[in-house]
C-alpha cells in the first residue's frame, strides 16, 4: 500500500499525516482569533520551535533563495547544495533564558531551536559559482544556472 504524501511549502515531499494537518489548522485558527479578538492562546514549550520562511525567485540566469532567520548567528547557520537540493540548517537560541523565565506566548515567527529547510532546484546549477550572504537576519543564496539550463534564443530565417 502506498502512503499518501503532500508537498510542503518548502518544496519537500512529506508523508501525509492527519495529525500534522490538524495541528497546522489549529495554529492558523489561533492566529486568526488573535488578529480579530486579540486572544493569546496558551501553547506548550514544545510548540515554540523556530521555522524560518523560505522564498525562491527565478531569473533567466539564476535562482535566488531568501531564508528569513532573524536572531540566528552566522556561526549557527549552515548552507549545503547537494544533488540539486539546497539545505539550510542552523539553530536559533532562546532570546531570554534562565531558571525563572516562563514563556507564555511566542508568535509563529518567534521560537527557538534547531531547524532545517530544503528546496529542490528544478534545473542544473553551476555549483562552482554558488554564493551566499547573511545580513540583517536574511540569508541570500545565489544559485547560477548551468549554461545548459539557460534559455536559448534562436533567430528564425524566413524564406522568400
Amino acid at each position: 500500500m502506498r502512503a499518501l504524501v503532500r508537498r510542503e511549502p518548502d518544496q519537500t515531499v512529506a508523508t501525509w499525516s492527519p495529525f500534522r494537518e490538524m495541528e497546522r489548522f489549529r495554529q492558523e485558527m489561533d492566529e486568526l482569533f488573535s488578529r480579530f479578538f486579540d486572544i493569546r492562546p496558551t501553547r506548550s514549550v514544545e510548540a515554540f520551535e523556530f521555522s524560518p520562511a523560505l522564498d525562491v525567485y527565478e531569473t533567466p540566469e539564476e535562482f535566488v533563495v531568501f531564508v528569513t532567520a532573524p536572531g540566528v548567528s552566522e556561526s549557527d547557520l549552515h548552507v549545503e547544495l547537494s544533488n540539486g537540493v539546497l539545505t539550510v540548517s542552523g539553530e536559533r537560541k532562546a532570546l531570554i533564558e534562565g531558571e525563572n523565565v516562563t514563556p507564555h506566548y511566542i508568535s509563529r515567527m518567534g521560537g527557538y531551536g534547531k531547524f532545517t529547510v530544503s528546496y529542490t532546484v528544478p534545473t542544473n546549477i553551476d555549483e562552482n559559482k554558488v554564493s551566499a550572504v547573511y545580513r540583517n537576519g536574511i540569508l541570500e543564496v545565489h544559485l547560477p544556472k548551468a549554461e545548459s539550463a539557460k534559455p536559448k534564443t534562436v533567430k528564425v530565417k524566413f524564406e522568400k
